[in-house]
C-alpha cells in the first residue's frame, strides 16, 4: 500500500529525509557494518537514507519501494552514486535470491503492508545467515492491522532470529535481529 499524498509530502521534506538517514546510520552502527557489505532497504522512499549509508559506511545498497514515484525520485537523487541502486518492488514478493544480503533495514514500512508477516518472511529469506534485520515501525498495543510486540517476538522465534537489541515506546518498536547460522 502506498503512502497518501499528505504523508508523502511530509516524509519527502529535506529535514525529515535527513533525520531518517541519520537514524538509519545510528541503528546500523549496532550491526557493525563493513564496507562492501550488501544492504537492502525495504521501503526506501526518496532514497536519502540508502544514498547516505552507501556514502558514509561504504555499503552496497539496494533500495526498494512499491511506489514508483518514490523510486524515480530516489534514482534521480542517486544518479552517479555507484554503490546504490533502486527498484520498484513489493516487500511481500522480493525479487532477490535467498541469502543475498548481509543487512536488511526497514523503517516505518510494515504498517503500510497488509500482510506484514509475509513481508518480514521475505526480508528474512533474502538475509544471509548471521546477517542482521534492522526493524523499526509503529506497533499497536492490541493488534488491529499493525504488528504487536508479541507478534514480532513470536515471528522472530519462529524464524530463528535472535533479538540483539530492542527499544520502543507504546506505539513504536525498534529491534535488531540476527539470523541464525545454518
Amino acid at each position: 500500500m502506498k503512502m497518501g499524498r499528505f504523508e508523502k509530502r511530509f516524509v519527502n521534506t529535506a529535514s525529515h529525509s535527513s533525520r531518517v538517514a541519520e537514524q538509519a546510520h545510528q541503528l546500523l552502527q549496532a550491526a557493525n557494518p563493513q564496507p562492501g557489505q550488501q544492504l537492502l532497504d525495504v521501503g526506501c522512499g526518496n532514497g536519502t537514507a540508502p544514498i547516505h549509508l552507501a556514502q558514509t559506511l561504504g555499503l552496497a545498497v539496494t533500495g526498494i519501494d512499491v511506489d514508483t514515484e518514490q523510486i524515480e525520485a530516489a534514482a534521480a537523487k542517486g544518479n552517479g552514486v555507484a554503490a546504490v541502486r533502486f527498484l520498484a518492488a513489493d516487500a511481500t514478493r522480493l525479487p532477490f535470491a535467498d541469502d543475498e544480503f548481509d543487512l536488511v533495514y526497514t523503517n516505518k514500512t510494515t504498517h503500510h503492508i497488509r500482510d506484514w508477516q509475509r513481508a518480514l518472511t521475505e526480508m528474512t529469506r533474502v538475509l544471509k545467515p548471521d546477517g542482521y534485520l534492522l526493524y523499526s515501525d509503529f506497533v499497536a498495543p492490541l493488534g488491529h492491522r499493525l504488528p504487536t510486540r508479541r507478534a514480532l517476538k513470536r515471528f522472530a522465534h519462529q524464524h530463528e532470529l535472535e533479538t540483539v537489541r530492542r527499544s520502543g515506546s507504546p506505539f513504536h518498536y525498534t529491534s535488531i535481529f540476527r539470523k541464525a547460522q545454518r
